[in-house]
């Protein structure tokens, strides 16, 4: 069900780009979790080769996890839902998963909420970081990567979303937030395999002017 019309022009500058990995966390991956998904096994390959893309081209990656202080005291509304309480500080689970994990030189942001934009310095970074176009990719599809996605727009960035490297809570779920991402932005969704390939074209070359020493 990949957009495959929109994703074929595919066009990123690698200036202006940083990928958003949203709550890759051990629990997902190791089934020690309070949360269900569907698409993890799908997801990990696909997004093992997006971030090692990444890095290869230098784009600024910025890893966000969701974490609730163990008094939860700050989950507000959040299980007034279908939610059960979830990513304790004191949890092993609510760590970012081992192959998927942060490395030198990337960013971490943690938030109490789904949106990686509420509540957290993300904006101070991205705007630190000289970037207009998000790439995301994380969990889950209906909640955290939506809102972000969302809040992206309402900040006026560029988003896209790459659907087959994110996990939804249901199918149906999982289909009717890309659908509803797609609607703010036209061409929002893209593959895996358009990522890669769009940002592999340019290789080292990207983001080769911040390495450019300013002459006197």
């Amino acid at each position: 069900m990949t957009n495959d019309k929109l994703i074929t022009n595919l066009n990123l500058n690698p200036n202006k780009t940083a990928l958003i990995c949203v709550d890759l966390q051990a629990g997902a991956f190791t089934g020690d979790c309070t949360l269900s998904y569907v698409g993890i096994a799908e997801l990990l390959p696909k997004a093992k080769r997006v971030l090692a893309a990444a890095r290869q081209a230098k784009l600024p990656i910025i890893h966000c996890k969701e974490v609730h202080r163990k008094e939860m005291v700050d989950f507000g509304r959040e299980l007034d839902g279908a939610e059960p309480i979830h990513c304790l500080e004191t949890w092993a689970s609510t760590d970012y998963y081992w192959e998927l994990a942060p490395i030198d030189g990337e960013f971490t942001v943690s938030k109490r909420r789904y949106s990686c934009f509420f509540g957290t310095d993300l904006e101070i970074l991205l705007r630190g970081l000289k970037v207009d176009t998000l790439v995301l990719i994380g969990i889950m599809t209906n909640v955290c990567v939506h809102y972000t996605a969302a809040d992206a727009h309402q900040h006026d960035y560029h988003f896209h979303v790459i659907e087959d490297c994110c996990a939804g809570s249901d199918w149906d779920a999982h289909w009717a937030a890309l659908t509803a991402m797609e609607y703010l932005q036209s061409g929002a969704r893209i593959s895996q395999a358009a990522f890669v390939e769009a940002i592999s074209e340019v290789g080292s070359q990207l983001r080769a002017h911040r390495c450019t020493p300013v002459q006197d």
